[in-house]
């Protein structure tokens, strides 16, 4: 089941961050930078990200958060998709990203663009995003890394 993210499960998705991006970013990012980005434990984060406008969504097995995202429909924008790395590749962030485009569609929005990670480049192409060009993106936390910057045009 996805659900709009509640402040209830904001430790729990801060778990899922930290953890799919230590098991699943390290493979094309340097460890230090990954560690820096992730830091300590800090679920205000999703404070912030909401107070910038963000809607947050939580996927919820055997009664725990295994993947969130988030979206800004303002700016077009996908944020972010984290899964559990031991649920990656079993289905979970493909159903959060079609999640996603069924919400930007009701906003009747007709495309989105996000910063991919080094990592998560591939899914997105297989889910038609297309590469605008290379970047650096600067996490909450300061920490700056190299993405992707794409976009998908999917219509109403």
């Amino acid at each position: 089941m996805i659900r709009k993210a509640e402040k209830s499960d904001y430790e729990e998705m801060d778990f899922v961050f930290r953890e799919s991006a230590k098991a699943l970013c390290i493979r094309n990012y340097e460890k230090s930078k990954v560690l820096d980005w992730v830091g300590k434990p800090w679920a205000e984060r999703f404070v912030e990200s909401a107070n910038k406008g963000n809607d947050q969504f939580v996927k919820i097995s055997n009664g725990k958060v295994v993947a969130f995202a988030e979206l800004n429909t303002e700016r077009f924008m996908l944020i972010s998709i984290f899964v559990l790395s031991n649920y990656a590749g079993k289905g979970i962030g493909q159903e959060m990203l079609e999640f996603l485009i069924s919400k930007a569609k009701e906003a009747g929005i007709q495309y989105l663009k996000l910063d991919a990670s080094l990592n998560a480049v591939n899914f997105y192409l297989r889910n038609g995003f297309k590469e605008r060009g290379v970047s650096k993106f600067t996490t909450q936390n300061g920490v700056v890394l190299d993405s992707v910057q794409m976009k998908c045009v999917f219509g109403t």
